[in-house]
């Protein structure tokens, strides 16, 4: 059962992902997001934690940056 889980959140990370892609540098274009801010996206489709957004992005190549307001946040762009 707890293996059913792990691919079904998988399944929503990666299909929420694929509307972004990894962004190398900050520029204007660069969205900053949160885990938490990704998390809360995505709690009315699946409960996913935290540790496993982070686990996900690291994994598809996201990389950190400090966002405007002073908080570390993943860097992406919009496909």
């Amino acid at each position: 059962m707890e293996d059913n889980k792990a691919r079904f959140d998988k399944y929503i990370l990666y299909r929420y992902f694929q509307e972004y892609l990894p962004a190398d540098k900050v520029t204007d274009d660069v969205i900053y997001k949160t885990s938490q801010q990704i998390q809360d996206e995505l709690s009315e489709m699946a409960d996913i934690t935290i540790n496993e957004i982070a686990e996900t992005m690291v994994d598809l190549g996201y990389d950190l940056a400090i966002s405007p307001e002073g908080r570390p946040s993943w860097i992406m762009l919009r496909k």
